[in-house]
């Protein structure tokens, strides 16, 4: 008998989703030691990965409202559950395009809290100096310390990115709203702030120095999102619910899950995070796609890295060192701190020697999603790609030949126009890379053999492809290069035949006009 199970969708309010019965996955042991071992933190992570259920749940557990946390690790962990007086501001409620819009939403989110201690703003008075005021009146009507929880801090001026004159003017108002978070330190319990991009980056708290950073700290790696382990225990009954809906196994099922929507890390210690958008999503809908990925359209990322010549299947893998995409995004030089802050890069490994991260795109949603964007972004003719789509699942199939889907390649890259096709040999492997990702095909990008780094790996249910393109020049050379450089070695004991593909693209036509495959 199946088991019944509600699962958050949309539902980001902690005491809602308790009251409705909704899964939740306990995350309050590590709230209790949070509120235990200081006073200012802020927590970077990517969009819609939890950051306001996390305030909500902080907000619940400050107000005392103990009957919430029934069966939760932190009812066993808290001896005295104090109320403390919360103000709460959710900077994520709009789009900020003007600052009438900012102040008009500050007011709004002031005044519900002014309302509660009996305060009259008067006319004119800053935003700033209205928190003030509020901290000192709630402290003084309680008796108790006053917790200021602030979700999407930043979503202000990552709104205004594009107009640097505006995001002055915005960037002056929020420092002034935040300034009173430091003054106030004697009546402040505990402050909370998340956002995508790290604090230090935008400027606003040159003087709020002591908000400590716990968004790559080890013990707080799995604040936000579903761990490994916990979608073994605590999800279990959805995993086994979905399992018995497609017809496979729990560990099958465990296996896709963690194909799909695992694989980021957000600290050195790598612990698989799932993303838990999609998750909910998945065992609520029971079906799997792009959920997290379908909820945002990265088209001015993509216009970045083209602008910056950096193509897609570069994203694959990255060395750096943690100053790099630590980097400020107030003025954009570089778009990896953009990619990975906003979760379309993760870490994917760490090297305490060197002290060097390896960066890339987390799994197979991020890169379908990615994939898909790029096609689109070089207008190629949609009739071409869906074609193409259909011919390559033919071709796994068994039933349509290498020549049919190279017979479709050769249209879809015709169809691209001149304007969007740059005039190097990177730029159509990244196509070519991006049409295969975007199909969910398992594509390996300049993967590594112990004589250098093969284009393309292609690995298919029955047989493995490894690709060298060349552009301007002979679809012979690419094979000889193939052959000289024995790209298939890694491959000989797959147990799948391994064959090599070789390409030229023809400078004038600007699409393939020689293949090769052995």
């Amino acid at each position: 008998m199946e088991t019944r199970l509600i699962y958050p969708v949309g539902e980001q309010d902690f005491p809602s989703l308790r009251e409705a019965g909704m899964v939740y996955v306990d995350k309050t042991a590590l709230i209790h030691r949070l509120a235990s071992e200081g006073k200012y933190f802020f927590l970077s992570r990517p969009r819609r990965f939890g950051k306001s259920l996390l305030i909500s749940t902080l907000e619940a557990y400050f107000q005392g409202r103990k009957e919430l946390f029934k069966g939760l690790a932190i009812e066993q962990l808290e001896k005295e559950w104090t109320q403390y007086p919360v103000l709460r501001l959710d900077m994520s409620r709009g789009k900020y395009f003007n600052t009438g819009y900012l102040l008009s939403m500050l007011d709004g989110l002031l005044a519900f809290y002014e309302r509660q201690y009996h305060i009259t703003a008067p006319d004119g008075v800053s935003p700033g100096a209205r928190l003030n005021k509020l901290i000192e009146t709630a402290n003084e009507q309680t008796g108790q310390r006053v917790v200021v929880l602030v979700d999407e801090y930043d979503a202000p001026m990552l709104d205004s990115q594009n107009n640097p004159a505006l995001q002055t003017e915005i960037r002056n108002i929020v420092r002034d709203v935040y300034s009173p978070l430091k003054a106030q330190a004697a009546r402040l319990r505990f402050v909370f702030l998340t956002g995508i991009t790290k604090f230090s980056q935008l400027s606003i708290f040159s003087e709020l120095n002591n908000l400590m950073n716990i968004s790559m700290m080890p013990q707080y790696e799995m604040l936000c999102g579903i761990t490994a382990e916990e979608m073994e225990t605590q999800m279990r009954p959805g995993i086994e619910n979905l399992a018995e809906y497609h017809g496979c196994t729990p560990d099958e099922m465990v296996t896709r899950l963690k194909e799909n929507y695992d694989g980021y890390h957000f600290g050195q210690r790598l612990i698989d995070v799932y993303n838990p958008f999609s998750l909910v999503k998945v065992f609520q809908y029971m079906l799997l796609g792009q959920y997290w990925f379908d909820s945002g359209t990265p088209t001015w990322l993509l216009e970045l890295l083209q602008g910056k010549h950096i193509e897609l299947n570069e994203l694959e893998h990255i060395e750096t060192r943690s100053s790099r995409f630590d980097q400020p995004t107030e003025q954009v030089d570089d778009p990896i701190p953009v990619f990975y802050q906003s979760g379309y890069l993760t870490i994917k490994d760490y090297d305490p020697d060197s002290e060097m991260y390896t960066l890339g795109i987390p799994n197979r949603e991020v890169r379908i999603g990615l994939g898909q964007s790029l096609v689109n972004y070089v207008k190629a003719r949609p009739d071409s790609n869906d074609y193409l789509r259909k011919v390559y699942f033919q071709l796994r199939r068994g039933a349509a030949t290498l020549a049919d889907f190279m017979a479709i390649l050769k249209d879809f890259y015709s169809s691209i126009p001149y304007d969007v096709a740059n005039d190097n040999e990177r730029h159509y492997q990244a196509i070519l890379y991006a049409v295969l990702a975007s199909f969910g095909a398992d594509i390996r990008v300049e993967e590594r053999t112990a004589a250098g780094r093969a284009d393309l790996v292609l690995l298919m249910p029955q047989e493995i492809y490894v690709m060298e393109l060349k552009y301007g020049h002979t679809a012979m050379e690419a094979l000889e290069q193939l052959k000289k450089k024995d790209y298939t070695a890694k491959w000989n004991h797959d147990g799948r035949p391994v064959r090599l593909l070789a390409m030229n693209i023809d400078k004038e036509t600007r699409t393939i006009d020689d293949w090769i495959c052995e």
